[in-house]
């Protein structure tokens, strides 16, 4: 099942829930547990697309984000084929980058500068508290937290799963560049 204290945390207890009901139905079942979504980065298009500081708590964080296009050649392997049949599978990126890194791509693709402001945890807690229930909050922030002491885990991705190199936020980044112009 996911992590050691998943049943206690915010953000793992309903999949834990849901993959334990699954697990006891008898079904054969291949969980996909995406890590982390290249796709969250969206959350800086409205500051980026107005050239504004993106502020984080913790912007030396290290995540490993996964390519939504290689979440799905994953499920379809795993719809399809016997291969990953009745495994657990942790999917993340090829890399691991800190969200500062990861706005330096992002910077890169758009050919100008991206701000990073570091504000405290209480200031991230109150701005991220109008948008999600505070549980939730608290649980990102320790996640990010404890993601500042060293590099994210890679674990499997479409290279160990199907032969098929991962694709790289770099290449998220350009697919998405779009979104973070303010248009």
């Amino acid at each position: 099942m996911l992590a050691p204290g998943a049943e206690s945390d915010p953000l793992a207890s309903h999949s834990l829930r849901v993959e334990r009901a699954l697990a006891d139905s008898g079904l054969t079942c291949t969980f996909l547990r995406p890590d982390a979504f290249a796709g969250n980065s969206l959350g800086w298009a409205w500051p980026i697309g107005r050239s504004m500081p993106v502020q984080l708590a913790y912007p030396d964080a290290r995540i490993a984000p996964i390519h939504p296009e290689d979440i799905a050649d994953i499920a379809a392997q795993a719809l399809t084929g016997g291969s990953l049949t009745g495994r657990s599978l942790t999917l993340t990126g090829p890399e691991s980058l800190s969200f500062r890194e990861q706005l330096a791509v992002l910077a890169q693709t758009l050919g100008r500068e991206i701000t990073v402001e570091h504000i405290t945890r209480a200031e991230a807690q109150e701005q991220m508290g109008r948008h999600m229930p505070a549980p939730m909050v608290s649980s990102l922030l320790d996640l990010w937290e404890a993601a500042c002491h060293g590099p994210a885990a890679i674990g499997e991705t479409t290279e160990t799963l199907l032969g098929v190199p991962a694709r790289t936020y770099r290449q998220w980044a350009e697919e998405n560049a779009d979104a973070f112009t303010g248009r």
